[in-house]
């Protein structure tokens, strides 16, 4: 399995300053670019991908990613998973014709705020008054091309806040998955439904173009280790390749969240099963 950021920046920060515009425009964005390297990867093949240094605001020497070989696994040939993350990796149809599971984070918009606020204050060197600047500068290019994209993706993650949240305890976040039904009717959501039926904990909601679960912070750990059994289940001789141990962890502080926890699982599901699936129908290369 391999993760890499998809997005291909023109300029860097001192450009894109002095252009006025901002890395959520893909005019600010190599898209062509993008798009051949999704093909590329697509078809096995390796890239040459830029990379944009998020703590200095300039770029770095590009870096070569292997093509996606295959591994043997009970006597198949298997094709690696790849994972993409970035703004504009749902943008166009040329892009998403490339993927087999597409997942897009949507966090309640004060509590995306938050966590912006934090990790550049932390990790890229800005004072908070100047990361609200910016996300204040950058709002008309969020409505008129990020969030759109929402509307194509297979799978929509919200983590959002209870009444009387800590933003020092994220473990209390409740979170509403939703599962468009561009997803093959698999039979999670039956297990997911039949497993908890407590209004206060857990509800599952059909609806016509998606199932919505949502799953309370405040879910008791004996609960959720059950439902994580579940899905652990589920995942057959899959689970070798995951890490128990770090399953709802937070990188960055002390503490678990069963919420995250099960949202992960539920993500590693469907990206097993759409592997297989893909697999299955001949849709994935194997040199």
């Amino acid at each position: 399995m391999g993760k890499l950021e998809g997005d291909s920046n023109k300029y860097d920060r001192k450009q894109r300053k002095e252009l006025g515009i901002t890395p959520l425009n893909p005019e600010c964005n190599y898209m062509d670019i993008m798009d051949q390297h999704v093909r590329l990867l697509y078809e096995g093949e390796p890239i040459l991908k830029p990379v944009y240094n998020h703590s200095t605001g300039t770029f770095d020497p590009p870096v070569y990613i292997p093509a996606p070989r295959a591994v043997e696994e009970e006597g198949r040939l298997i094709p690696r998973v790849v994972i993409l993350e970035g703004l504009l990796i749902l943008f166009s149809p040329a892009l998403r014709s490339r993927y087999h599971l597409t997942v897009y984070l949507d966090p309640e918009e004060e509590l995306r705020r938050e966590w912006k606020v934090k990790r550049d204050v932390a990790k890229r060197g800005y004072t908070p008054e100047e990361v609200i600047a910016d996300i204040e500068r950058r709002m008309p290019d969020s409505r008129a091309f990020i969030w759109p994209q929402k509307e194509h993706a297979d799978i929509i993650v919200r983590f959002y806040r209870p009444a009387g949240y800590d933003p020092e305890n994220p473990s209390t976040l409740n979170v509403r998955i939703t599962f468009k039904h561009t997803l093959p009717r698999l039979d999670l959501s039956e297990v997911l439904h039949s497993a908890y039926e407590d209004e206060a904990l857990i509800r599952l909601e059909t609806r016509k173009e998606a199932d919505i679960l949502d799953i309370t912070g405040n879910i008791p750990p004996e609960r959720a280790l059950a439902f994580e059994h579940i899905i652990w289940d589920h995942l057959g001789h899959h689970v070798e390749h995951f890490a128990p141990s770090l399953v709802g962890t937070f990188l960055d502080k002390a503490g678990q969240s069963y919420p995250l926890a099960l949202t992960q699982l539920i993500i590693a599901y469907y990206l097993v099963k759409m592997r297989e699936l893909a697999i299955e129908r001949g849709h994935l290369r194997v040199a």
